[in-house]
């Protein structure tokens, strides 16, 4: 019982990762990428029953949301963006991230959000200075498949 604590070496540092992007069945590392952030926020509703005094939830729904840094040295999706404005037509978009950390004896975690959609797309931009020219997008996506989970640190198996 006195080694069920959580071990520092078993959390996963925040630079172990990799994310590859997938564009009209095109897979690719996602180099550009300087962070990325995802989550799932439950819609739920709320209603007091006749004859009880306390409110009752109920999950009926969920949105995937995130934000994401980038380098700014890939046009692709100003490309993509430009022919939707020309055709009306928008090129899917899947992220696969594997966050794994060769320290932690939790393993790997690596999901897939679908239908992910970046809501700004960088065109151009100047700045005074030496750092590498960066910028921040929100986004969301429709759909997510878990391919691995990440386990129990070995000291609570």
């Amino acid at each position: 019982m006195a080694d069920n604590y959580i071990r520092l070496a078993d959390t996963i540092a925040s630079d172990e990762g990799k994310a590859y992007i997938t564009i009209d069945g095109q897979n690719r590392e996602m180099f550009e990428l300087q962070s990325l952030d995802a989550s799932l926020s439950l819609t739920v509703i709320s209603r007091r029953m006749l004859g009880r005094k306390m409110t009752q939830h109920k999950v009926v729904g969920a949105e995937g949301t995130g934000n994401a840094t980038l380098y700014f040295m890939n046009s692709t999706q100003l490309n993509n963006t430009i022919e939707y404005i020309k055709t009306g037509r928008w090129k899917s978009v899947k992220v696969q991230v594997k966050n794994e950390d060769p320290q932690s004896t939790i393993g790997k975690q690596e999901v897939v959000l679908e239908n992910v959609i970046f809501e700004s797309i960088p065109v151009t931009k100047v700045a005074e200075g030496d750092d590498p020219i960066t910028f921040d997008s929100g986004f969301t996506f429709d759909g997510i498949e878990n391919l691995e989970s990440f386990q129990l640190p070995i000291n609570y198996r």
